[in-house]
């Protein structure tokens, strides 16, 4: 449970702010991330950075290294191999490669990861043991099996955006309860289209995107990201159910999510 919630802060309502800051006070901002997410395993420049500068601004290109690595045919590696590879070896390779050589960000990204080890240790001078059944084990459920499995349902089976193919980019979770109750990330085509909606209008968007991600054949499931990634973890069966799209979408029979409860 530590580890889930840990996921869904930073993850979910941290990357809401990384799009939409809370305040209007750069310096409010900057030390209410820095205070949010060291609790869970990462400095809130290092996280925006890897989402908004590399995640966002390069979807599924060569340079989105947040996402899993691609084979000759254009799918996504294993899905295990992802989750145990990805946090936080790779993504360490990555930031130390990136950041230490701009030297515009060397300077501010030491003094985050400063500031980040100072409050992440403290657990550590409490009591060792504890700090690492009650911190770094849910740090780790929460980057590899929460934000990671997310990541990967999110983009598995999509290509990069084009004029052929312009919402083929992400799938949308349509399940009323996963968006109810995880502010909307599920309508997460919606969201790297228009990155600067705030989370609690994305369903009314949805509604007004809707025709042209029907014409331009989106990939839309009728569950959340949970059951996704219990399809795209098995056999070759159950990899195959994720690729269906969801026959109600397309057939009239859909409720209006607008208000995000139908």
């Amino acid at each position: 449970m530590l580890g889930w919630i840990s996921g869904i802060d930073v993850g979910v309502n941290f990357h809401n702010h990384a799009h939409r800051p809370i305040f209007v006070s750069h310096f409010v901002n900057l030390w209410f991330g820095r205070l949010w997410t060291f609790s869970g395993a990462w400095p809130s420049f290092f996280w925006q950075y890897c989402h908004v500068t590399v995640h966002h601004a390069n979807l599924l290109g060569p340079e989105d290294w947040t996402l899993p690595k691609k084979r000759p045919d254009g799918s996504f590696e294993n899905f295990q191999l992802y989750l145990l590879a990805h946090w936080p070896w790779r993504l360490a390779m990555h930031l130390w490669r990136e950041l230490s050589i701009r030297r515009s960000l060397r300077r501010k990204s030491l003094q985050e990861l400063a500031i980040f080890l100072v409050l992440w240790s403290i657990p550590f001078f409490i009591d060792p043991v504890m700090a690492l059944w009650l911190w770094v084990l849910p740090h780790w459920v929460a980057n590899a099996l929460v934000m990671g499995s997310g990541m990967y349902v999110q983009h598995s089976g999509c290509v990069e955006k084009s004029s052929v193919r312009p919402v083929s980019h992400s799938t949308v979770f349509v399940s009323s309860f996963f968006n109810l109750t995880m502010f909307n990330i599920g309508f997460h085509l919606e969201h790297h289209e228009h990155p600067r909606v705030h989370w609690s209008e994305l369903p009314e968007l949805h509604m007004r995107l809707k025709q042209e991600m029907i014409d331009g054949g989106a990939h839309v499931v009728p569950y959340g990201n949970y059951h996704a990634a219990f399809l795209l973890a098995g056999d070759e069966e159950r990899r195959k159910r994720f690729a269906e799209q969801d026959a109600a979408y397309t057939s009239g029979r859909y409720p209006d999510t607008s208000s995000g409860f139908s």
